[in-house]
């Protein structure tokens, strides 16, 4: 065997040893911020046909098709990325009906009564918090559209209360901090179960 022969087996295997090592990473599911009315995971993933219709039509960007990051099972399916904009379906262009659960041609996503909505919980860094350093920022406060979901300490800086918060990522999107001193989970939240 040729030297140049044996390098380029010698990368291929070394290709594919790094290939076995990263798919139990690749395989592992995520917790994804789900749209709201979004049935569970196992039977979202196995209804959803990836279409990406929802993406298509949700007003400010924030639903975005899951990575192959986010989990193989979960790759093509939709989840909220409040990073490009808050779900309006608490308050907003959706607040009368969902645009996703409208346009989807099978049914992973479904209408939801407001009160029903639950998507996760915002959760705040204080290390990274404008407000919670000593600086003025309220900006989470004054956008969320929830009542009661933040509240304020000293009148000053803010703290969550994950049961209220309905996970729209309204304050993730507007919080000024770089890095953001906000992340948006699914703690808490409403899935839909299938009838």
């Amino acid at each position: 065997m040729k030297r140049r022969e044996f390098l380029k087996l010698f990368g291929v295997g070394m290709g594919i040893v790094a290939l076995f090592e990263a798919f139990p990473r690749i395989i592992r599911q995520k917790m994804l911020v789900r749209p709201p009315g979004s049935l569970v995971d196992e039977t979202l993933n196995a209804l959803c046909i990836r279409c990406g219709r929802c993406v298509q039509v949700c007003p400010t960007g924030a639903i975005v098709l899951a990575s192959l990051g986010d989990g193989f099972r979960e790759l093509g399916t939709p989840k909220i990325d409040p990073l490009r904009g808050p779900c309006e379906r608490y308050q907003g262009r959706c607040q009368q009906q969902a645009k996703c659960a409208q346009i989807c041609p099978s049914a992973a996503i479904r209408q939801v009564q407001r009160r029903d909505i639950k998507m996760g919980s915002a959760m705040i860094n204080a290390d990274r918090c404008i407000a919670w350093r000593g600086g003025l920022c309220l900006v989470c406060y004054e956008v969320c559209p929830v009542q009661d979901a933040i509240s304020l300490v000293d009148e000053s800086r803010p703290i969550f209360n994950a049961k209220t918060c309905v996970g729209c990522g309204r304050c993730v999107y507007a919080c000024p901090a770089q890095p953001k001193a906000l992340v948006l989970t699914p703690k808490g939240e409403k899935r839909v179960w299938p009838t």
